[in-house]
Parts: C-alpha cells; structure tokens; sequence
C-alpha cells in the first residue's frame, strides 16, 4: 500500500487491518468479495472493536482494494460497503487554569528548558504530536513569530505565535537545546540523548508533568490541542479562524468544538443562576 500523505501511524495501523483481513479470507485476496468483508466486520466487532475502530479497518480495507484496482487486480469490493455509524464524543480539554499550572511546571535546566517550550509551543498553535517532532530549525521564523507546519497530506500552513512561547522557545534554542545535542542535528526538540525527540517522547513528557496536576484523566498531546480550539472559540475567535490553525480540511471536523463550548456554557448557568 501507497502512503498517500498518510502519517506513520495512520500507515502503521492501515497495514495491521488490512493484513488481519487478508488472514480471515477463506480464499486468495483476488477472490474476496463485500461478504467476505462484511463477515470479516462483524467478526471484529463481536470480539470487542468498536465502530470506531471498524470504520477504520474499513477505511484501510478500501484503501487496500484501491490501490489494487489501480495495479489492474479487479475491481473494488469494499465499495458498496457502508460505514459504521457512530457517535462523536465531546473532546476532553483542560481549562484555562489548569494550562496555566501545567506550563509553569518545567525547572531552568536544559531538558526543563525544552519542556517548557514545547509544552508552551503546542498549546500556541494547537499542533498535532507529528506536526510538532516534524519541526526543523528552519521552520521557525523568528522575525515573524511564526511557525511552518508540515500537516496530513504534507499540507503546510504558517501559524502565528504568541510572545511568551517565542520567549520560551528562543530561550531553549539558546540555552537549552546547545547542551543537548550530541551531532549536528536539523530538527528543533531533541531528547536527553541528543538525538530527535520522537512522539512517544513527548507524550511521556506531558505525562510525567501532569502526574503533578493529580487529573482525574490522562492528558495526551491531542488533549492540549483540544483545550487550544476550545479556548479560542470560548474567548471569540470564529470556527474559520479555527479550522484554518487546526488544518482541519473540512469545517465539520471543527464544529465539534462548538458543542463543548455550549455544553460548558450550561454547565456554567445551571451551576451560577441562583433559580437554575
């Protein structure tokens, strides 16, 4: 299968579907047909997948039967196949408060000096995990207060930062980041071996921090850029502005947001209004 602009894991997991798939057929691959497929999802959901997860297998089982079709091995059976439905959850976001505790919690060090920036650089622009290890020196435009980002689809788009974390990232590129370098190296975050910090690293970041904050859940990367998209429209930004600093190609994927935003403003009244 093709990458097609997909990111490493979207590849990684499109390939583990299809190959579970190719190994519950009854027959060769150039055989199988929509029952094959439909049998195959129910399995999957009957040992515990979610619809979620089945439109997943889907999506990488039609993708699978595309690039078939291109290399002339027959037509596309996942076709006429249609997608679970399911329902979309409300995203889990911190507040403004927390955000604030979060970000102060990094000490003057060289690794403590790179957390803060990082921390402070994903809740600036609400970048996805990928976007940001994908980050190279050249990619910082300083005399603009911007940052290029390289998307899904390998779509760029140029976001403004705020000063505080132009002040916190300038400080580590000068400070913290020379201390930890092990080779001449292009990309901005690097880990405690001096080598390009990757997504699994930065999740543990975020996770060792908010071990301080005693949350109730657990915070990922895609937690602070939900808590970016929510504080933005709470505080006036329009669904645009948003969906255009999100990547997102598509405004639908941005309207989520405004229903956390009204169910906030209910919890909001019903909790403050003295006859509610």
């Amino acid at each position: 299968m093709e990458a097609n602009g997909y990111s490493p894991e979207t590849v990684k997991a499109y390939q583990y579907d299809v190959d579970e798939f190719l190994h519950s057929l009854p027959d060769k691959p150039e055989n199988a047909d929509r029952n094959d497929i439909r049998r195959f999802l129910a399995l999957v959901q009957s040992r515990g997948c979610s619809k979620r997860s089945a439109a997943r297998k889907l999506a990488a089982i039609r993708s699978f039967f595309h690039y078939c079709h291109l290399t002339d091995a027959g037509d596309n059976p996942a076709k006429a196949i249609r997608t679970p439905k399911f329902g979309r959850h409300l995203p889990y976001f911190l507040y403004p408060d927390t955000v604030a505790a979060l970000l102060d919690l990094p000490d003057a060090s060289p690794l403590g000096l790179r957390d803060r920036a990082l921390l402070e650089l994903l809740y600036a622009t609400g970048i996805r995990v990928g976007e940001l290890v994908a980050m190279e020196l050249r990619d910082y435009r300083r005399e603009n207060s911007q940052i290029l980002v390289t998307g899904k689809g390998n779509k760029q788009r140029l976001l403004p930062v705020h000063q505080m974390a132009i002040a916190r990232l300038d400080q580590y590129l000068e400070q913290g980041r020379p201390k930890l370098l092990s080779q001449p190296c292009q990309s901005i975050w690097i880990n405690n071996k001096g080598n390009p910090l990757g997504q699994r690293g930065v999740r543990w970041i975020l996770s060792k921090y908010c071990q301080h904050l005693s949350l109730m859940r657990s915070v990922s990367p895609h937690v602070i850029r939900h808590s970016f998209a929510t504080h933005m429209l709470e505080n006036g930004a329009d669904l645009r502005t948003v969906q255009e600093l999100l990547g997102h190609t598509s405004l639908s994927s941005t309207q989520i947001y405004t229903h956390v935003t009204r169910e906030r403003l209910k919890a909001v009244y019903a909790n403050s209004h003295p006859r509610a």
